[in-house]
């Protein structure tokens, strides 16, 4: 059986190679890079501070980041030359301290199931075929004042996203998928709109922006054309998996994935430094024959 998630499809997309030593042979860095760590960190203090606010009790969200960075940096973080722990701590801490402001304005429920348990961090899987399972895990599912049901995806980026990327946006479309395979054992409607919200990590200055978080920008359902095509990518992609094809994919000088990748030291020139094969690994990981 064949385990296919959003951020799986994309990874083996951007790079076949990539996605078979670290999917395949599970081959982990010694240390995660910081946006990753911070990415985390962040949709955990959020999951920790709307579970509060639903039951209206929300716990302070600088105190939950505090704690969740804290034991986040006890397994190691590797940063960029422009970043460090204390500018990733304050930038974290703003952002945070900024939620509680701006989350009343926007006029948004939070959604629940036919339990009464809420669709925040929520795992689906649908058996696409008898050999492939697409599974993943939405962040959150929202109500605006107007009733329309929406699912929104937290994003930590550095500068704001195109608004038109999520017409086009893998990520969503994965997700509406899952949704409405759901929708009548959640006992909910079919997902109306699909967005995220972008909590800017600018860092803190004395002068200028700062950190920022910005309102939901949302987009209408895909067409049923669009999942269909999109399942089929999925299957294509898992086919290709199958059959064991897995080649580098450098592109091109300025759209290469290899400067951000973890195991392109492994790849390029046979170094394992800064890795790690875990106990879980595959016969062929642990063998260390990667190629």
């Amino acid at each position: 059986m064949i385990r296919l998630s959003p951020t799986a499809v994309l990874k083996y997309e951007t790079c076949p190679q990539q996605y078979w030593l670290e999917e395949v042979c599970r081959l982990r860095p010694v240390h995660r890079a910081a946006n990753l760590v911070f990415g985390t960190v962040i949709h955990r203090t959020m999951a920790d501070w709307l579970t509060g606010w639903h039951q209206d009790q929300p716990p302070s969200p600088v105190d939950r980041f505090q704690h969740h960075w804290t034991d986040a940096q006890q397994h190691g973080i590797a940063y960029s030359a422009t970043q460090s722990p204390e500018s990733l701590r304050a930038i974290g801490e703003a952002l945070v301290r900024l939620w509680p402001t701006v989350w009343p304005r926007w006029d948004r429920t939070l959604v629940t199931d036919r339990t009464g348990a809420l669709l925040l961090e929520r795992k689906l899987e649908v058996r696409i075929t008898d050999t492939v399972t697409f599974v993943g895990r939405l962040d959150v599912l929202t109500r605006t004042a107007a009733g329309v049901l929406e699912c929104l995806d937290l994003k930590t980026p550095r500068t704001p996203t195109d608004p038109a990327w999520l017409t086009v946006a893998d990520q969503l479309t994965g997700y509406q998928v899952l949704l409405d395979a759901h929708a009548p054992h959640l006992g909910i409607a079919p997902v109306e709109r699909l967005g995220w919200v972008e909590l800017i990590k600018r860092n803190v200055t004395a002068k200028g922006k700062g950190p920022e978080v910005c309102t939901p920008i949302t987009v209408a359902r895909r067409t049923p054309a669009q999942t269909q095509d999109y399942v089929q990518k999925v299957l294509w992609v898992a086919e290709d998996i199958a059959r064991g094809r897995f080649p580098k994919r450098g592109l091109m000088a300025h759209n290469s994935p290899c400067t951000l990748c973890a195991v392109r030291g492994l790849c390029q020139d046979g170094d394992m430094e800064g890795l790690i094969v875990p106990d879980t690994a595959s016969p062929v990981a642990a063998s260390g024959d990667f190629f």
